[in-house]
């Protein structure tokens, strides 16, 4: 199973756009911005690569990408322009107050050109809804013609088409067939996550009124009736046994290990269901922790270079009184994670202190 597994179980409110005007290919719209709090007013089109970045500063995502475009902007100074645009602020007043503070705070870490968005939201009407690109950060690569050659998310494909362009390399065409191709891939993805909200509005309402017997009750009423829909149950189903502590949450746990579905999907959503067990330290039956130790431990050697789901393994064995084992695993984990630079800074930090904990 593909990681739309975890954005179907984590349903977001993110911006919803009907149309899509503006792709690869066609002449950018104007830089109209309010103010700029960084660096100095940028020209699109006048003989230079620009990108136009959107972000705000209540986006966690946004957050972690800043560092990544800062080590960009250093890297193609003289070469290339690099303009965040904070759109989509909590209250008018914030462009003036929260995104200026903002950006003082981060200092050289965000080395780069920053503005904000008019108060008729033209930056946010005219690139991202016209793009049909619904989430932040989101950002667009424009050559020195005033051309659109890139739209997609900072932190992934950016750089290539930024050294693709500058070496000549790059393909216009192919650039606007693969973001047609990415496009109808979301309208799919869309698609489903409506279906998927229509199916599991019972559960969810369960879930939030904590009816965990419910939850169990329209979970397995699904599974029956859309096997195919077995997967994105499983989450409601442990979530459930693990609040209610229900009695055969250490059988349920060890089928999950026999599960069909459940080998096919990827380790990083083996894990997540290995997390919701571990995480907080409720207190559970010994041997529920034996068998989360068990399944994340199969994630694991799924995928043994992964530090993030090395630490779940490393919290079960803590959690079973493991605690030797608990420390090894950890101290890997922590090797692993500190070569990983997609890794926020933060949560390295946090396998470090877990690290402490458990005696390192």
């Amino acid at each position: 199973m593909k990681a739309v597994i975890t954005s179907l179980l984590v349903i977001a409110s993110v911006q919803s756009f009907a149309s899509q005007e503006l792709t690869v290919g066609d002449k950018a719209p104007a830089l109209k911005v309010a103010n700029w709090v960084k660096g100095k007013p940028v020209n699109l089109g006048k003989g230079s690569y620009t990108v136009v970045e959107f972000w705000a500063t209540w986006c966690g995502p946004c957050k972690q990408s800043i560092p990544h475009l800062s080590d960009m902007a250093n890297a193609y100074k003289g070469k290339v322009n690099f303009v965040g645009v904070s759109v989509w602020e909590s209250k008018p007043i914030d462009y003036t107050t929260k995104v200026p503070a903002f950006v003082k705070e981060m200092g050289s870490k965000m080395n780069y050109n920053v503005a904000t968005d008019t108060s008729d939201q033209h930056m946010a009407k005219q690139w991202l809804q016209a793009a049909g690109e619904n989430g932040i950060p989101s950002a667009f690569l424009i050559d020195p013609k005033g051309t659109v050659v890139w739209i997609g998310h900072p932190m992934d494909g950016l750089d290539k088409a930024i050294d693709a362009n500058l070496s000549g390399k790059f393909d216009l065409q192919a650039a606007i067939k693969a973001r047609k191709d990415a496009k109808e891939e979301q309208a799919k993805q869309m698609k489903m996550m409506e279906e998927f909200q229509k199916n599991f509005a019972k559960i969810v309402e369960a879930q939030r009124a904590k009816k965990w017997d419910d939850v169990l009750a329209e979970a397995e009423k699904l599974e029956k009736e859309k096997p195919e829909m077995a997967i994105y149950c499983m989450h409601y189903r442990l979530s459930a046994m693990i609040e209610s502590n229900n009695p055969g949450l250490v059988n349920y746990l060890t089928s999950l290990m026999s599960n069909p579905e459940l080998e096919r999907s990827s380790p990083d959503f083996m894990n997540q269901l290995a997390w919701m067990v571990v995480e907080r330290d409720l207190k559970l039956n010994n041997a529920v922790y034996e068998a989360a130790c068990k399944l994340t431990s199969k994630s694991v050697q799924m995928n043994p270079s992964d530090g993030l789901n090395m630490q779940t393994l490393a919290l079960a064995h803590w959690r079973c009184g493991n605690k030797a084992q608990a420390l090894e695993v950890q101290k890997k984990a922590v090797e692993l994670v500190s070569k990983d630079k997609s890794v926020p800074a933060e949560a390295l930090q946090e396998l470090k202190n877990r690290l402490k904990e458990y005696g390192g």
